[in-house]
């Protein structure tokens, strides 16, 4: 009789689990909303989820993004046509064949209700449509156009970049942070030609040269989709590159946040970007967290130059770093309208004063800095500095503190100060 009850208990609570299960999938499918170029797209079947993958009708949204579809019925395959682009899907497989190459597409191709159901930002990989998910309002979107606004003004692209020019150092490294290995680029300014950290994900990129004075020629052999460049470095020649490419540039050549999300925004990979921005801003709060009384400390970032002089940096790449961490700076060296202070004379080594000093002096004009960073330390002032005498004086890597300017760079640098500060 106990038997018989428990049976009977077991099978009453599976079809309650089962009779809860159907809705509560259902109103998460239900709640998803997709939109094509700002509009709402009306189906007969809802979208559904299936192992984290979202899935979407797929006639509706051939004809809204412009292509043409025909179905197999004895074979159960789908042919889809759109711009020179020719997908093949099967349903009931996870696998696909564009223009003759076959990919996997993250989730079995399936049927709900006599409709074809497929992954929704396979799309965007085979079609070079911009694609995204916004998890808060629970909508899948997908532009078939995407206009830029840059330090120029404003440029429009037709489909997801795929061969990418990139003119500016930091900008090399934020492309390959979100995943996307251009096909040309200027040279790193030391380390030839590629930095140290870049330089495996780099092999057979075409060098393009100084960020000064790139080579045009080569960008036009080697037919762009598009050029990334900087207002600061390239504006005499955005009507040039324009002609050869669509071409967007950043505004700043060291506001790394910035350029990610531009470059993100180009080139179809602002998830990736949101990913990395999330991860940063833990490390962010971690360092803040582990300081404790030395945020009270006051850090100088240096550097010296091949004509005997040296340079205090108040802001720039790495000072921002600095500031966002919380770490404090000298008082001579608040001056938030000033990027950097020259100093001109050994006399002025007391403006260097700090708990800590980060020196991030670099090779790339031959060498020589480092002779007047050795004449100014022979100085008896140099070792009256606090950081000399607490034997916090760091030379710390110039290409990730200062002359790339990237995301990567940025997050080396955040695992630096773990390292320097003792956290």
């Amino acid at each position: 009789m106990k038997k018989l009850s428990f049976r009977v208990f077991a099978l009453c609570l599976s079809l309650i689990l089962a009779i809860i299960s159907v809705p509560l999938a259902t109103a998460a499918a239900a709640s998803i909303k997709v939109t094509v170029n700002g509009q709402s797209l009306g189906t007969d079947v809802d979208p559904v989820v299936v192992n984290g993958v979202t899935l979407v009708p797929y006639s509706s949204l051939v004809t809204k993004i412009g292509g043409t579809l025909s179905l197999d019925n004895k074979t159960k395959k789908l042919t889809v046509k759109r711009n020179g682009t020719t997908v093949q899907l099967t349903i009931g497989s996870s696998q696909a064949v564009v223009n003759g190459k076959t990919v996997d597409i993250g989730a079995k191709v399936i049927t709900k209700n006599g409709r074809t159901l497929v992954p929704f930002r396979f799309l965007g990989t085979a079609f070079g449509l911009w694609v995204n998910w916004d998890a808060a309002s629970k909508t899948a979107s997908i532009e078939t156009k995407r206009t830029i606004t840059h330090a120029m003004g404003q440029t429009t692209l037709t489909s997801v970049p795929k061969r990418v020019v990139v003119l500016v150092n930091g900008v090399v490294d934020i492309s390959l942070t979100l995943g996307v290995k251009p096909v040309g680029a200027v040279e790193s300014w030391v380390q030839q030609p590629w930095y140290d950290y870049l330089s495996a994900d780099m092999v057979g990129v075409t060098n393009l040269g100084s960020e000064l004075q790139p080579n045009l020629e080569a960008i036009v052999a080697l037919k762009p989709d598009l050029i990334i460049g900087a207002k600061t470095r390239h504006e005499k020649i955005y009507d040039q590159l324009s002609k050869i490419a669509p071409t967007i540039y950043v505004s700043q050549l060291f506001e790394w946040k910035d350029n990610l999300q531009l470059a993100a925004k180009a080139l179809n990979k602002e998830s990736v970007a949101n990913d990395f921005m999330n991860k940063w801003n833990k490390q962010v709060a971690d360092i803040k967290s582990k300081l404790g009384s030395k945020a009270n400390s006051e850090v100088s970032i240096v550097r010296f130059y091949d004509d005997g002089t040296a340079r205090i940096y108040i802001t720039g790449f790495a000072g921002s770093i600095l500031d966002e961490v919380g770490l404090n700076r000298p008082k001579s060296q608040r001056d938030t309208n000033k990027t950097f202070i020259d100093l001109d004379s050994q006399e002025q080594i007391p403006l260097m004063n700090g708990d800590i000093i980060f020196d991030i002096t670099s090779s790339n004009h031959g060498g020589d800095e480092f002779k007047t960073q050795a004449e100014w330390k022979k100085n008896p002032l140099w070792n009256n500095l606090t950081a000399v005498k607490k034997d916090k004086y760091y030379q710390v890597n110039d290409v990730t503190w200062n002359l790339s300017g990237g995301a990567t760079a940025a997050k080396m640098m955040l695992d630096d100060l773990y390292f320097y500060l003792d956290l």
